[in-house]
């Protein structure tokens, strides 16, 4: 096992054992103030509105263990399937590599792609890949500069790092390339 795929494993177990397990917590609670005979309609009604958002993130935890420890030997397969969850059109052409890198690679576009959804309302996601320098593309609306600060930016340049590669965003956050560093 390479140490990315050992990484991979010690996040997914972390994942599962602390935050999963929380959330869980959370939404058992979430469900005993609901069952309180109590509670008001009013707050029934707001309660499970924050029962059924506690429900998509536990599912995204999940869905991100499943994804970290079952990683295939079809890499390009994997990198689709996650996009095509995003459920937004999408344009992929060339292949990544059926390597660590083309796993990692395919962890930051997903990302990418996530974070022009949530934050930019994307609704389609096109992606070019070259053997050394990978575009994305969306057609999401910037709400205005980033803070490069982010976590979500800090832990995708933390990962192209580790393997050899960088990002370029441009100004709208419509267009971000990925290139092997030289």
């Amino acid at each position: 096992m390479t140490d990315l795929s050992q990484e991979r494993t010690r996040i997914a177990r972390e994942l599962h054992d602390g935050i999963a397990q929380e959330l869980a917590a959370i939404g058992y609670a979430l469900d005993s103030e609901i069952g309180r005979s109590d509670t008001s309609a009013g707050s029934r009604t707001g309660l499970r509105e924050i029962r059924e958002q506690v429900t998509g993130l536990n599912r995204r935890v999940r869905d991100e263990i499943f994804r970290l420890r079952s990683l295939r030997d079809d890499v390009q397969s994997s990198f689709l399937a996650a996009l095509d969850s995003l459920q937004v059109v999408t344009q992929v052409d060339g292949s990544l590599p059926d390597s660590e890198v083309g796993v990692e690679l395919g962890k930051v576009l997903i990302e990418l792609a996530r974070n022009a959804i949530e934050h930019g309302r994307a609704t389609t996601i096109r992606v070019e890949i070259r053997s050394r320098e990978i575009t994305l593309e969306n057609n999401g609306v910037s709400a205005g500069k980033s803070n490069p600060e982010r976590f979500g930016l800090v832990g995708i340049g933390e990962r192209l790092d580790l393997i050899g590669w960088k990002l370029s965003l441009d100004e709208n956050f419509s267009r971000a390339q990925l290139m092997e560093n030289d």
